[in-house]
C-alpha cells in the first residue's frame, strides 16, 4: 500500500508538470495526512526523482532519473501480455542474474509477462556458459517470463524471436544505428557485438512448464567499461550513435513493445512468420561460415533456418548439414 500511494502520488505530478501540486491538495484528494505526502515526496526523491517543494505552491516535478523503475517503463506501454501491468515488472539495483531471480518467482507461479529489470548485474551469464559484463546503469539487463503452450521442438524459435525485437527496438530509436542478427541471436553493428540473449526454460517430456528469455544490451557503456578481452569484439549504443542515444527507458520500453507483439505473431500465425522477420535482420544468411557445436566444427555456407530455427550450411564438399545450436566463430 505504502509503494501504491508513492506511484500515485508521482502519478498526480506527472499529470501537473510543469505546474505545482500543494501537499493539502494532495492530501485532501487521497484521503491521508500532509505528512505521509511529504515522507512519499522523500522516498521519491531518494529514488531519484527531483521535485521542488515550496512552501507557497507546493511540489513541482522537475525530472525523472534514467533507471529502470516500472512507473517509467509501464507509462504508455499498452502491451497485452508482456509487462501489461505495473505489478508484473520488478526493479532492483543489484542482482546476481536477472534470470535467475525470474526462475525463482516462475517456481511461485509468477504469470506470463512478468518482467524483471536489474542496474547492474554481478553475476551475468552468456551463452554456452560465458559470463556477461553487465556494469551498474551502463546496459538494460532484463528478464522475461513466457509460458507458451507450444510444443517443445518450437522452443528453439524463441531466441529468434527475442533477437528480432531487440533488433527492430534499436533500429526504430536510433535510427543512425543499424543492427542485425547474427545466428541464432546475437546483435552485431558493425560487425561487433551489442546484446546477447539467454533462453531457459523449464520443461519435462512434451510439456514446456516456462521459458525465461535474457537480454543483455550494452546501452551506456565507454570503451573503458569493457574488460580487455572484450574492447575489440563488443559495442554500445552509446559508441555507435552519432549523438547522445534516448534514455535507457525508452530504449527499455520499446524492446517490451516490440517482443509483446512479435510474442503475438508467433502464438496466432505460428513459426513461419518469426523466420520471416528474423531473416529481415539477418547478416549470416548466404555468407562463408564456421560453426561450433558440441560435437564438431564446420565450415560452408549458410543456406538458410528451417521451420525451428535450425541453420542449413554446405559444405565445400556438396554435403549439408543441420545445426539446432552452435556458435559461429567466425
Amino acid at each position: 500500500m505504502i509503494e501504491k500511494m508513492k506511484e500515485v502520488i508521482l502519478e498526480m505530478l506527472k499529470e501537473a508538470v510543469p505546474g505545482y501540486l500543494s501537499g493539502e491538495g494532495i492530501a485532501g484528494k487521497l484521503g491521508i495526512s500532509r505528512t505521509a505526502v511529504w515522507k512519499n515526496i522523500k522516498n521519491l526523491q531518494k529514488a531519484g526523482y527531483v521535485i521542488e517543494g515550496s512552501p507557497r505552491l507546493g511540489y513541482r516535478l522537475l525530472s525523472v532519473p534514467d533507471l529502470l523503475y516500472p512507473a517509467e517503463i509501464c507509462e504508455g506501454l499498452e502491451t497485452e501480455i508482456i509487462a501489461r501491468d505495473p505489478s508484473l515488472v520488478y526493479h532492483f539495483a543489484q542482482l546476481a542474474t536477472t534470470n535467475d531471480c525470474l526462475k525463482e518467482l516462475a517456481e511461485k507461479g509468477a504469470p506470463e509477462g512478468t518482467v524483471i529489470f536489474a542496474e547492474e548485474q554481478i553475476a551475468g551469464k552468456g551463452r554456452l556458459g560465458r559470463t556477461w559484463s553487465s556494469p551498474r546503469n551502463k546496459g538494460i539487463w532484463l528478464s522475461v517470463l513466457l509460458r507458451p503452450n507450444k510444443p517443445l521442438e518450437e522452443i528453439s524459435v524463441f531466441t529468434l524471436l527475442t533477437a528480432v525485437a531487440v533488433a527492430r527496438s534499436i533500429n526504430k530509436k536510433c535510427p543512425d544505428i543499424t543492427a542485425g542478427i547474427k545466428w541464432p541471436n546475437d546483435i552485431l553493428i558493425k560487425g561487433r557485438k551489442v546484446c546477447g540473449i539467454l533462453t531457459e526454460l523449464k520443461a519435462e517430456a512434451d510439456r514446456l512448464h516456462y521459458l525465461i528469455t535474457g537480454i543483455g544490451l550494452n546501452y551506456g557503456a565507454a570503451s573503458n567499461d569493457f574488460p580487455p578481452e572484450l574492447k575489440e569484439i563488443a559495442t554500445s549504443i552509446l559508441l555507435e550513435s552519432k549523438g547522445p542515444p534516448p534514455a535507457r527507458m525508452v530504449m527499455a520500453r520499446e524492446i517490451l513493445r516490440q517482443l509483446d507483439s512479435i510474442y503475438h505473431d508467433y502464438l496466432n500465425l505460428g513459426t513461419e512468420e518469426i523466420l520471416k522477420q528474423w531473416r529481415e535482420f539477418n547478416i549470416t544468411l548466404g555468407k562463408k561460415v564456421t560453426i561450433k557445436s558440441l560435437r564438431e566444427t564446420f565450415s560452408g555456407v549458410a543456406l538458410g533456418i528451417d521451420q525451428m530455427g535450425a541453420l542449413i550450411v554446405a559444405g565445400s564438399g556438396g554435403g549439408q548439414k543441420r545445426f539446432i545450436t552452435g556458435e559461429i566463430i567466425n
